[in-house]
């Protein structure tokens, strides 16, 4: 007993003695960003390139991208060639090779900061660029190795010690033009053409050094820390610049302008960014103040994302669909939002001049109001024997009631009237006729038309099937149409779009003869070169597996983003 509280009482005594844990080091992006003007308009962010950099040529990708026909042509190519051999002779003069320069100097973090010129004093604009080095010994011989250049060469009249409130700093006086500035504040380099910008580096490192900075705090808010690239927006900055725009626009202008302008005073932050894991994601992030929206406009921008539920039906091998979810009359209010204020006839009122007589005047709102949420469009790889993909667009339509049923009834009678105008057009100018027909398909029926004037394959129809109303280019396309079994989640990353690189490629690579010959006939261009661009396009497509638009949603901002999948991972 005696010795178990003797080993106790040691080790309370040994963490009473022991040192303190260290203060966690911040990243080296953060240590630029303190030193960078929280005002900025414009804030270019690169960090961890160097990890991401050996990651990348580490992956999967990389292992294969030279194997490939396109990573063959682009690696021997001249281009390539002129831009590996032009930075050895550069980067030689200087004493440092482009290993070193990744690894010891830009590896870390790079920040680039703009401050526009303020309204009617166009020379006033002014910028620092800020690098955190992991060797700051390196970037100090590759700076002194260039004054030496300059110095022979001309360019550079004197280089000039100077101080500011105690702290050391430099300029580059040029024989033409003006001085650049720049000094080393505990590991961070920064420069500048404005010694009031390099002054105010100063500064900020002496007074802010125990503040988080505000430009990491505004990247977290944005939910972009991680990124390998970030394009920071400061929305003030803009005000003034965006009120004058307003307050000049012409009536066709003004109301979109007004609109983007109460937008755009809810949004407190912006950013585009480029992040670099398995897949590549270039977006778009916003973060807003809700109550600085209006009613009718915060549920377009800020909540989660329900997703369309006929992201199901699309097939796999489609190459391309968009799916969205809207009620056909919300999207009407938001467009009559925007349109011009002047005096012409608002959006309800042309579409009640245009679909009115065809739907019926008494039946169009009907129709409208049955029209969504879910809606999507695609094509799909052509049927054996065919050129041209098969396109189909399905729109949910509300047949639950009397009134749904009546809405239903209205749009097939529009449709078939437009598919018969179109005919008796067509007939009336082309030896090639036109014929309409129909057949059953369960309880659907599909009405298409049919002519040895169309393209193998093409064969316009429309039906309403299974609640949902479908126009296509072949009856085939409707009969295997898939309506969906579940509603669609909430929350998460929501598909917008979606390009798969591998259908098309195979697309273009099957078809590119048949298809350049359509083009051709169609006034498109030359058959022979149509071809061979046809046959470039499906070469660049090679890496690619496909891209998705995506978008997600919160309580206070959203995010669109495009995500690429290559064919191989580009990390491990």
């Amino acid at each position: 007993m005696l010795v178990r509280s003797a080993l106790v009482l040691a080790a309370l005594l040994g963490l009473i003695n022991s040192p303190a844990p260290a203060a966690p080091v911040p990243p080296a992006r953060d240590e630029a960003l303190r030193l960078a003007p929280p005002d900025a308009a414009i804030v270019f962010v690169v960090q961890n390139l160097r990890d991401h950099m050996k990651a990348l040529s580490e992956s999967p990708f990389a292992a294969w991208f030279p194997t490939s026909a396109h990573g063959k042509h682009v690696l021997n190519s001249d281009d390539f060639k002129k831009f590996t051999d032009g930075a050895t002779p550069v980067l030689g003069a200087l004493g440092i090779t482009p290993t070193e320069v990744l690894h010891d100097i830009i590896g870390d973090a790079v920040v680039f900061a703009y401050v526009p010129a303020p309204t009617g004093n166009p020379k006033d604009e002014r910028s620092v660029t800020l690098i955190r080095p992991r060797r700051p010994d390196a970037l100090a011989k590759v700076l002194n190795a260039l004054n030496d250049i300059q110095m022979k060469s001309k360019e550079l009249r004197s280089l000039i010690e100077r101080k500011y409130s105690g702290e050391m700093y430099f300029e580059r006086q040029k024989p033409n033009g003006p001085s650049d500035f720049y000094c080393f504040r505990d590991g961070v380099f920064a420069f500048s053409q404005s010694e009031a910008d390099i002054k105010a580096v100063i500064e900020r490192d002496k007074s802010h050094k125990d503040k988080p900075p505000v430009l990491v705090e505004r990247m977290t808010k944005l939910g972009v820390t991680d990124a390998a690239v970030v394009l920071l927006v400061n929305p003030r900055a803009f005000d003034s610049e965006l009120a004058e725009k307003a307050k000049n626009a012409n009536p066709d202008e003004k109301g979109f302008l007004t609109k983007f302008a109460e937008v755009w005073s809810a949004t407190d932050a912006a950013a585009l960014y480029l992040s670099v894991e398995k897949d590549v994601e270039l977006g778009v992030s916003l973060h807003y103040s809700p109550e600085k929206l209006s009613v009718a406009l915060k549920p377009w921008i800020v909540g989660e994302r329900t997703q369309s539920a006929l992201w199901s039906s699309v097939p796999d091998n489609a190459i391309i669909a968009l799916a969205g979810r809207a009620k056909a009359n919300d999207i009407i209010n938001v467009l009559a939002m925007l349109a011009p204020t002047n005096g012409k006839p608002g959006v309800r009122e042309t579409l009640e001049q245009t679909l009115g007589p065809v739907v019926g005047k008494d039946k169009l709102p009907l129709v409208l109001d049955a029209l969504g949420p879910d809606a999507v469009v695609w094509a799909a790889p052509p049927a054996k024997g065919a050129t041209v993909p098969v396109v189909l667009a399905a729109v949910k339509v509300q047949t639950d009631s009397p009134k749904g049923a009546e809405a239903s009834k209205a749009l097939v009678q529009a449709l078939e009237y437009g598919f018969q105008v179109g005919r008796i057009a067509y007939n009336a100018s082309h030896k090639n006729q036109i014929e309409l027909k129909e057949e059953k398909d369960g309880d659907a029926v599909i009405k298409w038309l049919t002519s040895d004037g169309f393209p193998a394959g093409v064969r316009p129809c429309f039906a309403l099937k299974a609640g949902y109303l479908l126009i296509s280019s072949s009856p085939d396309a409707i009969k295997s149409f898939q309506p969906p079994t579940s509603d669609a989640k909430t929350g998460g990353d929501v598909p917008l779009a979606r390009f798969n690189a591998v259908s098309a490629r195979d697309y273009l690579t099957t078809h590119a003869p048949q298809l350049a010959k359509l083009l051709a006939e169609a006034g498109a261009g030359e058959e022979k070169a149509l071809t061979v661009q046809l046959g470039m396009l499906a070469a660049v497509l090679e890496p690619l597996d496909k891209v998705e638009l995506l978008t997600r949603g919160s309580a206070t901002g959203m995010k669109v983003m495009l995500r690429v999948k290559t064919v191989k991972p580009l990390k491990k």
